[in-house]
């Protein structure tokens, strides 16, 4: 089978990223690098984000975030810090539920209990 570059990784991560992005919005208003960096090191280095511009322009336009300020850095470099709308908020509790029921679901199909 040749490979097309989609792998089980890149599926789970372009369904999971906008899951996590709103997660850490709902903590506190950040910029996409800062997203970025706090899932890297929440996952122990082992989830690795895309860069986001794509994903927090789709949750912007779908009225889940709000660029909330813009800020120079040190490096004379702006910084876009986004926040969670309460529609935001209130798809993030959906999202986390279908996440969780369906990792449930398929956690008993590959690792069934023994009963």
């Amino acid at each position: 089978m040749p490979d097309t570059g989609h792998t089980f990784e890149a599926y789970l991560k372009r369904a999971t990223t906008p899951l996590l992005v709103l997660q850490m919005l709902s903590e506190q208003p950040m910029y996409p690098y800062q997203i970025m960096q706090e899932v890297n090191k929440r996952s122990g280095g082992v989830y690795k984000m895309p860069l986001l511009y794509t994903v927090m322009d789709r949750l912007q336009q779908q009225g889940f975030v709000y660029e909330s300020k813009k800020e120079i850095s040190e490096s004379n470099r702006v910084r876009n810090y986004y926040a969670l709308t309460e529609a935001g908020g209130i798809h993030l509790q959906k999202l986390k539920e279908q996440y969780s029921q369906f990792t449930s679901i398929i956690n008993e199909i590959l690792f069934p209990s023994d009963k």
